[in-house]
């Protein structure tokens, strides 16, 4: 802006500028449709039913996932955290059901994406 402008035309200037700004840092970058879509491709070139239980895990997490199995029940929840620039993280959840024995993956369930803020 120039010298020339009026004081109210500066004043709406930076409050443009600072509602830009505001909504920028406020908002929780990948959770949008595209990147949940990308997400679900990557569940599903990695894991599906009926491939063994420890390969599912595996390839998971060579994705970069955490898997908990440790519970008794067989649903395991396995998750990867994305960071941001922005002081945000997005969430990715997978659900695995294994069969009765433990030993193959009866249904697979990728969770939408979630941000958590830092």
């Amino acid at each position: 802006m120039s010298a020339t402008h009026s004081p109210v035309a500066r004043l709406l200037y930076r409050s443009v500028v600072a509602l830009c700004a505001g909504l920028i840092l406020s908002a929780c970058p990948g959770m949008g449709p595209k990147d949940n879509a990308r997400f679900q491709a990557l569940v599903e070139k990695n894991v599906s039913p009926g491939m063994p239980l420890a390969d599912a895990e595996q390839h998971l997490k060579r994705a970069g996932f955490s898997c908990d199995d440790r519970v008794a029940a067989p649903d395991i929840s396995c998750t990867r955290s994305r960071q941001s620039l922005l002081p945000y993280a997005c969430i990715q959840r997978v659900n695995l059901l294994a069969d009765a024995d433990g030993t193959t993956v009866t249904a697979v369930t990728p969770k939408a994406i979630i941000c958590a803020g830092l």
